[in-house]
């Protein structure tokens, strides 16, 4: 019994650690001699034979700590990043960091997604990053987007941008821009700002750290998730998460 205990506790606090051995440690090489490094390390290996389920609930957790820690790090870029457009509440308690690609089939789901969660929760923040990694006409399109800004039309392009289904070019992109109302010759001169491609990298090093690869990802809290989310699971993030605030 008493080596059923010392297992479960010693396997907890090595697997909440991410460990499974402690051939690796040297604090704890310091605290134990061979021959009960040796007793523990197989009372390990025998429970967690026993319970393998274990496992991935130890990866989860050892996920979620390096989620943290890179999340914190990148803070400023992710939420006052001072060129990322803003929608919703902005004083919410809730935030959702999107990063996206125009050329991307699921992206163009969550407009709709995100339309009905502002209509029905006035306590969240939107802030949209563009993340062009699928063409070369993705690139032209966020330019062309962050560009839109200084109309203040953003979000109407943005849209009628992902609810377009065919293939990106530059004359579309244009007529897009033209058809929901921007001036298109300001438009132009407004994506040759430096600042924009800089604003860019900037994005591009953020996902880096924080390990997004691809679009769409989302950022909520501490949760990295990557890929398409439905309404109603986004609703179950957002209310679990603004439970815990």
């Amino acid at each position: 019994m008493k080596s059923s205990k010392l297992a479960i506790a010693v396997c907890s606090m090595l697997v909440a650690a991410g460990l499974f051995s402690m051939s690796g440690n040297a604090q704890q090489s310091e605290t134990f001699n061979k021959s009960q490094k040796d007793e523990i390390n197989t009372l390990i290996r025998e429970y967690i034979l026993a319970n393998p389920e274990i496992i991935p609930q130890a990866v989860e957790v050892l996920r979620s700590r390096q989620n943290a820690s890179a999340l914190s790090s990148s803070e400023d870029l992710l939420y006052n990043d001072g060129y990322s457009f803003v929608a919703g509440n902005k004083d919410a308690k809730v935030t959702i960091v999107e990063f996206y690609d125009y050329n991307c089939g699921y992206c163009k789901q969550v407009p709709d997604v995100f339309a009905r969660l502002l209509e029905e929760d006035n306590d969240v923040k939107i802030i949209y990053k563009e993340l062009p990694i699928l063409a070369e006409s993705s690139q032209y399109a966020t330019v062309a987007a962050m560009a839109a800004m200084k109309q203040g039309k953003f979000l109407e392009f943005h849209n009628a941008l992902m609810k377009n289904k065919r293939q990106l070019t530059e004359d579309l992109v244009l007529k897009i821009a033209g058809d929901i109302g921007l001036d298109n010759d300001q438009l132009v001169e407004d994506m040759t700002d430096p600042e924009i491609e800089t604003n860019i990298m900037k994005t591009k090093y953020l996902v880096q750290n924080i390990g997004i690869s691809g679009t769409p990802g989302f950022v909520i809290g501490d949760q990295i998730i990557p890929g398409y989310i439905s309404y109603d699971k986004l609703k179950d993030i957002v209310d679990t998460q603004r439970a815990t605030l």
